[in-house]
């Protein structure tokens, strides 16, 4: 069983080793620079432009998003402050050298939220940059969340927990109950068992659970649209996503958007992970016959490829 104690030491450590997916808008020598950093299984998308960038970030599920201001060779500090604005949720890296112009610049992202600053030949060794990228990519919720479901954690297999909780990171990657065993290296009626162990609703359900917690967190930005966060969550159709949100935590979208009570909302979550009433549940699953999950994968981006 697990001997994880505490959800702080689970998510620092899972941030450290978990995967990144990270959107880039660099200078050449800048982007061959962060690609010494990744590891293997690290993704990169690329963009070519400002409104590249902003594409990848409204449908692609990203850790994190680095960049310069001046990557297409003007500064253009304001479409990175809206930007920043927007999608909140998302961390934000400038990667820069440490000249006067950048750093006038840095100070009014930072007014923004830029999260964290990369200085070229000053803190961009490869070790060093891909644990700021790790570190900043943490989420704050997740943490809140991975502390209430600790009395659930705690009952089950640590490997099995640690792929539970990159599956609330990365929602995306996980389909499936089969996705959740097949990470796990056990059988799908061993995943069930230990769910029943646990006293836990079910793989289903957890799915479903995972993927409205980070629809949860998208909702908080005004940059995405309901169509742009069931495609960074993969479904084929954003009526499925509001189903779904609104079968777990009791409002439509819409509604969550305009009144978003974190808090109020992970407890609705845990005592969804929690619910042995399929009565509950099975609302939730009336149209995920015509759901699908590749929408996130990153082999459907082109952009986007294995760092």
């Amino acid at each position: 069983m697990s001997t994880i104690s505490t959800s702080d030491h689970i998510d620092r450590r899972h941030a450290s080793e978990a995967r990144l997916r990270v959107a880039i808008f660099l200078c050449p020598r800048q982007t061959a620079q962060l690609q010494a950093a990744m590891e293997s299984r690290d993704e990169i998308c690329v963009a070519d432009s400002w409104d590249s960038l902003e594409t990848l970030i409204r449908v692609e599920p990203l850790s994190v998003v680095v960049f310069n201001p001046a990557a297409d060779g003007t500064m253009d500090v304001s479409r990175a402050c809206r930007l920043i604005r927007r999608y909140g949720s998302i961390p934000f890296v400038a990667y820069v050298p440490l000249d006067a112009p950048f750093m006038r610049g840095i100070a009014q992202m930072s007014n923004d939220g830029l999260r964290e600053l990369v200085v070229i030949r000053s803190n961009d060794s490869p070790g060093r940059f891909r644990e700021t990228l790790a570190t900043v990519s943490s989420v704050q919720e997740l943490s809140g969340l991975v502390e209430k479901l600790q009395p659930f954690f705690q009952r089950l297999p640590i490997f099995l927990t640690q792929v539970m909780i990159d599956a609330l990171r990365h929602p995306h990657k996980y389909g499936s109950a089969e996705d959740i065993a097949a990470a796990a290296g056990m059988t799908v009626s061993g995943l069930y068992r230990s769910f029943r162990r646990a006293r836990m609703s079910s793989p289903k359900n957890y799915v479903v659970g995972a993927r409205v917690f980070r629809g949860l967190l998208y909702l908080m930005d005004a940059g995405f649209s309901i169509r742009d966060i069931a495609a960074k969550l993969g479904y084929t159709h954003p009526r499925i996503f509001a189903h779904q949100i609104e079968c777990v935590l009791g409002e439509r979208p819409s509604e969550i958007r305009h009144s978003l009570d974190v808090q109020q909302s992970i407890e609705k979550l845990v005592v969804w992970f929690g619910s042995r009433d399929a009565s509950v549940a099975e609302p939730c699953f009336e149209n995920l016959a015509t759901t699908s999950f590749a929408l996130g994968d990153p082999s459907a981006n082109q952009a986007c490829v294995t760092a």
